[in-house]
């Protein structure tokens, strides 16, 4: 049984990769951002990337939003709404555009960057998850930048191994790597997440549901199936507590209580569904509990002012 981060993480069907190797010497700065062109040898171009680097040799000063973070060796440094940054060994050195560096593909498949001035070196991986659909709660619920330590060498140096592996594979022409690639670009960002949660740090909202165990299997129940809205009776059993226990934490953590939360899903993916897709009210409704058509556009106006296919319209114009 999938435990619920790992669970939650492979619904939103991520595709991705890695992308770029990076060796760098002190002194050193480039800029950094997940193009199209970076996605193209995955899939079409995506409606939200996920940006990650892992540090495998050395380490960096990672500016971005007017903060500055060290990573190290080890460290995941991932950006959930792939914002542009500075990579760099000094904050103060002049940066370069990172895509004014390309060089092609060397032995292990990955497109390259050799830079800097001769000094202490400093290694990193270049990779993404990206969807084709509007950005997810779990990628809002996200800081801008965050940096988990995967301080065991062993997972780290498998990582390295199997992502060369897989590039490789993919620069020969097996497409099949590409799935390779997006899984293992998967459990990365799982398992970071999985150390960045564990960490206790002072979260809110989701992020908060996810990092109580009992929370996140019914935010899983939820998620997985908006289809069939559960209960709150259900929801409780699932989470292996009382309804009112269950209830009052869950709107403790989540700023909402369970019936409210469940129904702003239901119609946000409704208004994905709307927005994205050319389905029809009959097929859009069902797809978010409701049988009845007229039932649907009904708690759709209520909740948004417009019927869906005034919010259709709206959207299109």
């Amino acid at each position: 049984m999938l435990d619920p981060l790992t669970h939650i993480v492979q619904s939103l069907g991520l595709v991705g990769g890695v992308f770029l190797e990076g060796e760098f010497t002190a002194p050193w700065a480039i800029t950094a951002h997940v193009t199209e062109e970076d996605c193209k040898p995955f899939m079409p171009i995506p409606k939200q990337v996920i940006a990650y680097h892992v540090v495998t040799e050395g380490e960096l000063i990672l500016a971005a939003n007017n903060q500055e973070h060290l990573a190290k060796a080890g460290d995941v440094i991932i950006f959930p709404a792939n914002n542009e940054h500075l990579l760099a060994s000094d904050a103060s050195v002049p940066a370069i555009l990172g895509d004014d560096l390309l060089l092609p593909a060397g032995e292990c498949g990955l497109v390259r960057i050799q830079h800097g001035g001769g000094g202490a070196r400093t290694c990193i991986l270049c990779g993404f998850l990206a969807s084709q659909s509007a950005p997810s709660i779990l990628i809002e619920s996200l800081p801008e930048v965050l940096i988990v330590s995967l301080d065991d060498v062993a997972t780290l140096n498998w990582i390295e191994v199997s992502i060369a592996m897989a590039a490789r594979e993919l620069s020969a022409g097996r497409v099949a790597s590409k799935s390779v690639m997006s899984r293992l670009s998967e459990l990365l960002i799982i398992e970071a997440l999985r150390v960045y949660l564990e960490g206790r740090p002072k979260v809110n909202g989701w992020l908060a549901g996810m990092a109580d165990q009992k929370i996140a299997r019914a935010l899983v129940r939820i998620h997985e199936d908006l289809e069939r809205p559960p209960s709150v009776v259900e929801l409780a059993g699932v989470a292996g507590m009382s309804r009112s226990a269950f209830v009052d934490r869950f709107s403790e953590l989540l700023g909402s209580a369970p019936r409210r939360y469940i129904l702003d899903q239901r119609m946000q993916t409704a208004c994905l569904l709307l927005r994205e897709t050319s389905l029809g009210l009959s097929d859009v409704s069902l797809r978010v509990g409701y049988e009845a058509t007229e039932a649907f556009s009904r708690a759709f106006k209520r909740e948004t002012g417009k019927t869906p296919i005034e919010y259709r319209l709206a959207q299109a114009s």
